[in-house]
C-alpha cells in the first residue's frame, strides 16, 4: 500500500493532540466581572446581534467542538483514501436506550465520508413471524453485511432481541433466552471468523439526559423521531438496566467485546468511533496518529467491565428490575 499521500498531508493541527475533556469548558476564559457589566454587555449584544451573552457562549462553545470533531472527521477522510485498495470489511453496530443518539452519531461520524464507502441499515418495520424464529433473526441482519471496503453502520442491532424487546415486552421468553445463549457463537462463526472487523458499540447516556432529549423531541421539528415506545422509556427505565447488565455480563467475548460510549456529549462519542474505524487499519493509523491522538479516551470510552462496575457504584444495579416481563408464546 501507497503511503506517500499520507506523508504529504498536514492539514490535521497538532494541537488536536490534547483531546478537551468533556468536563472542561473551552469556551474562551474572561475575567470575572459584575453583574452590572454582563447585563450591560447582554444588553448591547441582544440590541445588535439579536443574541444574549448566554447564546454566544453556548454558540462559541459550540463552534469549537465542531472544530475538534472536523480534526477527527478529515483523518477518517484520509483513512477511507488510503484504504480503498484493501478488502477490508467493517460492521459498526449502535445501540441501547432511545435517545442515545444511534442515528446522529452515525450522521457525526460519515459527515466527510464518501457515500459509496458506506451504508447506514435501521430496521423501522416490525419483525415478521419467519425473522422472529432463532436463526432468522441473525440473517435478517446478516443479509446487509458489507462486501469488500466497505463499512455498514446499523442503527439498532440484532442486540434489539434483548433491549428493547426484553425490556418492552415484546418477545417471549423462548425467544429471549435462545438469543442470549446463541449470539456468541453468531459473531465468531458469521463475523470475525469470515474476516469482519467488529465495532460492537453500547452508548451510554443518564436518565436526566434521555428526559431532556425526549422533551426536545416535542418540537416540531423533532417530532418524527417520536415512538410509541418513547413515551415509555423513562418508566420502564430499570427493565432497561437489567437488559443492559445481562447483555455486558454475557455476551462481552474476546473476539466480539463491547465498546461502550458516554453518549452525553454526542460529538465526544461520534469522536471516539472515528478513532475505532481508523485503528482497524494498523498501518495507517500509525501514520495518521503522528498528527492526531488516536487514543481512546478513558473518560469517555469503558469496556463492558469497567461499565458494570460504574452501573454497580452508581447504584443502578441496585436499582433496576430483577426479571423481565415476557410475552406470552403463542
Amino acid at each position: 500500500m501507497s503511503m506517500n499521500k499520507i506523508d504529504d498531508q498536514k492539514s490535521l493541527s497538532e494541537t488536536s493532540k490534547k483531546q478537551p475533556s468533556k468536563w472542561q469548558n473551552i469556551s474562551p476564559k474572561v475575567k470575572k466581572i459584575s453583574e452590572t457589566q454582563i447585563e450591560l454587555v447582554n444588553n448591547i449584544l441582544l440590541q445588535t446581534t439579536g443574541f444574549s451573552l448566554e447564546q454566544h457562549k453556548k454558540l462559541a462553545q459550540e463552534k469549537n467542538e465542531l472544530n475538534f470533531l472536523n480534526e477527527y472527521r478529515s483523518a477518517l477522510s484520509l483513512w477511507a483514501e488510503h484504504t480503498m485498495d484493501t478488502k477490508s470489511k467493517i460492521i459498526v453496530t449502535l445501540d441501547w436506550r432511545d435517545t442515545a443518539g444511534k442515528g446522529s452519531n452515525i450522521k457525526r461520524v460519515t459527515e466527510y465520508l464518501i457515500n459509496s464507502r458506506f451504508s447506514v441499515k435501521a430496521f423501522p418495520w416490525i419483525p415478521t413471524e419467519s425473522e422472529k424464529f432463532k436463526y432468522n433473526w441473525f440473517r435478517r441482519y446478516e443479509n446487509f453485511f458489507p462486501e469488500d471496503w466497505k463499512i455498514t453502520f446499523f442503527d439498532r442491532s440484532w442486540y434489539n432481541r434483548a433491549s428493547v424487546e426484553a425490556a418492552m415486552w415484546f418477545c417471549t421468553k423462548e425467544e429471549y433466552y435462545w438469543f442470549m445463549e446463541n449470539v456468541n457463537e453468531f459473531e465468531r462463526e458469521k463475523i470475525t471468523e469470515m474476516g469482519y472487523y467488529f465495532l460492537k458499540i453500547y452508548l451510554s447516556i443518564t436518565k436526566d439526559t434521555q428526559k431532556l432529549r425526549l422533551k426536545n423531541r416535542e418540537q416540531a421539528r423533532k417530532r418524527w423521531k417520536s415512538s410509541p415506545v418513547d413515551a415509555q422509556a423513562q418508566e420502564k427505565w430499570n427493565y432497561y438496566t437489567l437488559a443492559k447488565a445481562n447483555i455486558l455480563k454475557y455476551t462481552d467475548s474476546e473476539h466480539a467485546p463491547w465498546m461502550v460510549l458516554d453518549s452525553n456529549e454526542k460529538w465526544l462519542s461520534a469522536t471516539e468511533i472515528i478513532k475505532a474505524i481508523i485503528n482497524t487499519s494498523e498501518e495507517v493509523a500509525k501514520i495518521i496518529s503522528q498528527n492526531i491522538d488516536l487514543t481512546p479516551d478513558p473518560k469517555v470510552v469503558r469496556t463492558a467491565a469497567q461499565e458494570l462496575d460504574r452501573m454497580k457504584e452508581s447504584w443502578d444495579l441496585k436499582a433496576m428490575k430483577t426479571d423481565f416481563k415476557f410475552k406470552n408464546a403463542a
